[in-house]
């Protein structure tokens, strides 16, 4: 089942997107590969990056823990952690 990933990031290097991927597994990868790239076109401070990827890596635990349950069940799921927030929805 496809999932649509709409995610966010707060503060000073506010930004979204959304697209659709495969399972919770991709959205993992995708969030990672997101999250690299804030980091590194922004030059973030190393207090930011850092607080940006412990964001990362609590939101991913989450992911990996609970949204795969619901998703499977087709619930939405929704989490924020810090400076992230991210919704995976079944499409179908």
């Amino acid at each position: 089942m496809a999932l649509r990933m709409e995610w966010s990031v707060e503060g000073s290097f506010f930004g979204a997107a959304g697209q659709t991927v495969r399972d919770v597994q991709e959205a993992v990868c995708w969030l990672d590969r997101s999250v690299t790239r804030v980091q590194e076109r922004l030059n973030l401070p190393p207090f930011e990056s850092d607080r940006l990827a412990q964001c990362a890596r609590l939101l991913r635990a989450r992911m990996l823990d609970e949204a795969d349950s619901a998703t499977a069940r087709g619930k939405q799921w929704s989490a924020t952690v810090g400076l992230l927030s991210l919704t995976l929805t079944p499409t179908g």
